[in-house]
């Protein structure tokens, strides 16, 4: 009994630790996070429907369509890194059949040269704020 105990023990710490690629930090940014706000010259447009996805070094944004009972996604990829108080991202796919983002994306156009850069003002485990300039600001929630 006790022999079975410690080796399911056993066996559910290696496939815990088997699933992780990480060195046990990934860090605040990482997961998916919904833009809840999004401020310009002072005024504050509220949204639901727009996701940043961060992992390792890559992030995806999330644009969803409601469209009555059901709803349509469209996805774009590229890099990030986020160094201190900044985050730097360009996005480059789906580049095959789209060379513009959705402008309520408020971003610069998709490619590796065309990189986007936001101070973290403030990034918890539960909200992120980043500012770009002196008068934009995106408030996310972490979903």
């Amino acid at each position: 009994m006790i022999i079975r105990r410690i080796l399911f023990a056993l066996c559910l710490g290696v496939i815990v630790t088997s699933c992780t690629q990480h060195d046990g930090f990934i860090g605040p940014i990482f997961g998916k996070w919904q833009l809840t706000e999004m401020w310009e010259d002072g005024v504050m447009t509220p949204h639901d429907s727009i996701y940043y996805n961060f992992q390792t070094s890559l992030i995806m944004l999330q644009v969803v369509h409601r469209q009555g009972i059901s709803n349509a996604t469209d996805q774009y990829t590229g890099s990030y890194v986020h160094e201190n108080d900044t985050l730097k991202f360009s996005v480059v796919e789906p580049s095959w059949y789209i060379t513009s983002l959705p402008s309520v994306l408020k971003l610069k156009p998709m490619g590796e040269e065309n990189i986007n850069v936001f101070r973290v003002e403030k990034l918890n485990s539960s909200k992120m704020i980043l500012t770009r300039g002196e008068n934009e600001r995106f408030v996310f929630r972490k979903f």
